[in-house]
């Protein structure tokens, strides 16, 4: 008989954990929607309001490939950038229009954390300028979920 109730239980609690998780996905899926919607419409404030304001890093790794054909032109190129709070949001300011497109989400959370990973490319007059994976990570602060940090590889349309 316990034998029978030991599997039954941890099947109900992965279950009831499940779903608690639920709410916080759709959650945390309408802050995609969010950060798409405020690209396309060049929003700043809507797009600030989605991150942390005083813990917050937003870091670019360009691939391999596209950073051999940096060296070429400048060899004291680094394959790195980073920006913060202050000047991250300055792409959507760039005339024309631009949009990002997400594809592959994977969401894994809890009640109060959580991290988006994606394929993602980066439209700019329609047509792709940079493309990679980008990782999120997000905290729910005060009842509101929050990005507190974007790392992403950067492929260039060379």
């Amino acid at each position: 008989m316990k034998t029978i109730l030991i599997p039954i239980f941890i099947l109900m609690m992965g279950l009831y954990t499940a779903q608690r998780y639920t709410q916080q996905k759709k959650e945390i899926e309408s802050i995609i929607t969010a950060v798409k919607e405020s690209i396309i419409k060049k929003d700043t404030a809507t797009f600030k309001s989605l991150f942390t304001k005083d813990s917050f890093n937003w870091t670019a790794v360009i691939t391999d490939k596209t950073q051999q054909k940096r060296i070429e032109k400048d060899p004291k190129a680094t394959n790195t950038f980073t920006k913060n709070f202050s000047n991250f949001h300055s792409f959507l300011l760039d005339k024309g229009e631009q949009e990002e497109i997400f594809r592959n989400i994977s969401i894994e959370n809890n009640d109060v954390i959580a991290s988006v990973i994606f394929d993602y490319s980066f439209l700019s007059n329609r047509k792709a300028s940079n493309w990679g994976k980008e990782f999120w990570h997000l905290a729910k602060i005060n009842g509101q979920w929050k990005i507190i940090s974007v790392i992403y590889s950067l492929e260039f349309n060379n």
